[in-house]
């Protein structure tokens, strides 16, 4: 079971408690392989426009159409917490500890789940922002990214009617202008840790809240692409194993 870091003050001391094995996220990345044909033949969507990191305001990420002619795959660093958002933007930090003999397991889930928005629960954040223009007629372009993957056992198993495509229970979510919707989930997942490195693979199926945004209903669960993340583990903030109230008497027991 993964211990959670737990401070209490007794008598004018901290006491910490954490588990030796929890581990978080040093450094990583995240790529994202569109299928285009199928992300474009989902209705609205016209065209993939333009990628941008974690550096470019809102409004530059909207300005300077034609776009910049992305590349279907596409690579972010992971975002430690407290990385800086740009104006009109909403970078996720990595807020995910694991042990790594149970990721899944021990993976905070998300505190609601509503279909089309996963909230809350610890997460791997990473940069990036992807634009696409609408079917001519249509003014305007969607933006997805400030990508959070969440972790959702609500979501884990086949789509209903469905009995291929399995859903691992991650689910990406985009946070700009829709904060916490779902993008894709995560499926057919193979999720390893060998040493220090965590890897999670799968594929990209299309999830509720592009539904929600006039995609055809009958396309939800569709594969569209895949998801590669690796990513460097080191101990969690005081899972090296802080003194705790028991430990500072011993010592100073000692010390007499």
């Amino acid at each position: 079971m993964k211990s959670v870091l737990a401070l209490v003050v007794l008598s004018g001391l901290a006491v910490s408690t954490a588990n030796a094995a929890e581990v978080g996220i040093a450094s990583g990345s995240a790529t994202m392989s569109f299928d285009l044909p199928t992300f474009l033949g989902q209705s609205p969507l016209n065209t993939f426009d333009a990628a941008f990191g974690v550096t470019e305001t809102r409004t530059q990420v909207l300005s300077g159409l034609p776009g910049n002619n992305p590349s279907a795959s596409q690579t972010w660093a992971t975002n430690p917490v407290g990385t800086p958002s740009p104006t009109g933007r909403t970078i996720q930090g990595s807020t995910l500890t694991i042990d790594p003999a149970n990721v899944l397991g021990t993976w905070g889930a998300v505190a609601s789940d509503f279909g089309a928005f996963a909230i809350g629960g610890e997460q791997i954040g990473f940069g990036g922002m992807t634009r696409w223009t609408l079917d001519p007629g249509i003014p305007g372009v969607l933006l997805f990214g400030d990508w959070a993957l969440r972790y959702s056992p609500a979501r884990a198993g086949t789509f209903a009617g469905s009995t291929t495509n399995i859903r691992s229970g991650l689910v990406l979510t985009s946070n700009i202008d829709f904060a916490s919707a779902t993008f894709v989930d995560i499926g057919n997942a193979n999720i390893s840790v060998t040493g220090n490195t965590l890897s999670i693979t799968g594929d990209m199926l299309l999830s509720d809240g592009l539904i929600a945004l006039g995609f055809p209903q009958s396309n939800l669960g569709l594969d569209a692409g895949d998801f590669n993340f690796t990513a460097t583990l080191v101990p969690a903030p005081g899972a090296a194993g802080l003194l705790g109230f028991g430990g500072l008497l011993a010592a100073r027991r000692r010390r007499a």
